[in-house]
């Protein structure tokens, strides 16, 4: 049975923590506030953007398209330089991008400048620093307990979640706009002071992934074989991953999973509001309980991510992975009947929160497949046809609601994508290095 290795013992018989878990602890503080700004609680504002800039939530939808449409074909050159300059440099430079990013918001007057700041600074901060450079480090730290270190900093989703009743209550009582200007002076101090924790690899430090020496397993039998394997992994080289049907079924899989995740995400508290007034409940009340159940949403994401890390640590991470998106179509499923029952809403949380504890799992997936050294640029090449799939979620479910005035014909596609993506899960195989290697 593998052991949880939290510390490392010196010579003189010390035991510190090993240093990777404080790039773990650093990665969730990241995560939590970049959901806590804008990836979940970012939908706390669209109902007033969109009565201010007189504006449906369509067009708010299409500015976040275009904010993942320019993220994805940046994605690659992302992923390069977090690998040429590390993950610390990238970290500060998307704290301070979406920062100021947030700042700026607070002075928009029409649609046009709103696109241009939650495409160029917000979505571009977000997306450039923040996972994109703390996943890459924690996979360079980490390979027994990969799958358990990335759950545990995306425990950051469900965190930063929890502020949705703050955030919702900050918006009732100073304005957007304040409250915008707040999030951005936040942002910075916390990313550009906490980043300087990172260090690029265990081996700068003269230390060793999991902070175990590199004989430890060979001498060890009795670990289990998938530990071992991952010990004496070699890196696969960017053009060698590319090539091989595991890494692109990967890319599909991850695909369809964020497809239903950009718009749910994006339009959580739209779609609670909706299926809450199906129940008689005004706007007000809808939208109060709604960021009460975003709050549970990520109660549960908080829990259930460490679980889904640990239990894919030690089965097929794939399977597990599957078996989590069938939980997520099952959870649209509760909210088709628009009745606003509080039972159901809380069904469609707590089950969602396990779809969305399998994110990491593909991460480490990734990291186990091909290995170290190039997982940054990997990633990125993988964020690209990403988020050219999942881009446009927001907008037609937006398309959907402001022609109808319904969400129930946009949730149906939700749930046969999620399908897909627990097939494509289901189905992955690890690769194998060429012969020539």
């Amino acid at each position: 049975m593998v052991k949880l290795n939290l510390s490392k013992t010196r010579d003189s018989g010390e035991k510190r923590i090993f240093y990777g878990w404080w790039i773990v602890a650093t990665g969730l503080l990241g995560i939590t506030v970049k959901q806590g700004s804008f990836n979940k609680n970012f939908s706390v504002y669209v109902p007033f953007l969109t009565k201010e800039l007189g504006i449906g939530v369509a067009a708010i939808s299409t500015a976040d398209m275009l904010g993942r449409m320019t993220a994805g074909f940046m994605a690659p050159l992302w992923g390069y330089l977090t690998d040429r300059f590390g993950y610390r440099n990238m970290l500060i430079f998307g704290g301070l991008s979406s920062g100021l990013g947030f700042i700026l918001l607070a002075r928009v007057t029409n649609y046009f400048t709103f696109t241009l700041v939650l495409v160029g600074l917000i979505s571009m901060g977000v997306r450039a620093g923040f996972n994109n450079a703390s996943i890459p480090a924690i996979n360079a730290w980490f390979r027994k307990h990969r799958g358990l270190a990335m759950s545990i900093v995306s425990t950051g989703n469900g965190i930063g979640g929890l502020f949705a009743p703050l955030v919702g209550f900050m918006i009732l009582s100073l304005g957007w706009r304040r409250s915008a200007f707040v999030t951005g002076i936040f942002i910075i101090v916390i990313m550009s002071t906490s980043s300087w924790l990172v260090k690029q690899s265990p081996e700068s430090m003269g230390l060793h992934p999991d902070g175990e020496e590199p004989d430890k397993l060979e001498n060890n039998p009795s670990e289990d074989s998938a530990s071992n394997e991952l010990s004496n992994q070699r890196d696969f080289s960017v053009k060698e991953a590319m090539t091989t049907f595991a890494y692109w079924q990967l890319v599909i899989a991850v695909g369809f999973r964020n497809t239903v995740h950009a718009g749910i995400s994006f339009l959580m508290a739209p779609v609670m509001i909706w299926f809450l007034q199906g129940g008689g409940r005004n706007e007000t009340d809808s939208y109060i309980i709604a960021t009460l159940f975003m709050f549970v949403f990520s109660l549960g994401t908080l829990f259930l991510n460490p679980l889904v890390g640990w239990i894919g640590d030690r089965w097929h991470k794939n399977r597990v992975s599957a078996l989590c998106m069938v939980t997520g179509a099952l959870s649209i499923l509760a909210l088709l009947d628009h009745s606003g029952s509080l039972w159901k809403l809380a069904v469609f949380a707590l089950m969602l929160s396990l779809a969305d504890a399998a994110n990491p799992l593909a991460w480490a997936i990734l990291g186990d497949f091909f290995g170290r050294k190039n997982f940054a640029t990997l990633r990125g090449w993988q964020h690209l046809p990403d988020q050219l799939m999942s881009m446009s979620t927001p907008v037609w479910m937006g398309l959907i609601f402001d022609n109808t005035g319904s969400y129930y014909w946009a949730l149906i596609p939700c749930m046969v994508i999620y399908v897909l993506a627990a097939g494509s899960y289901w189905t992955l195989k690890a690769p194998k290095l060429p012969d020539n290697r």
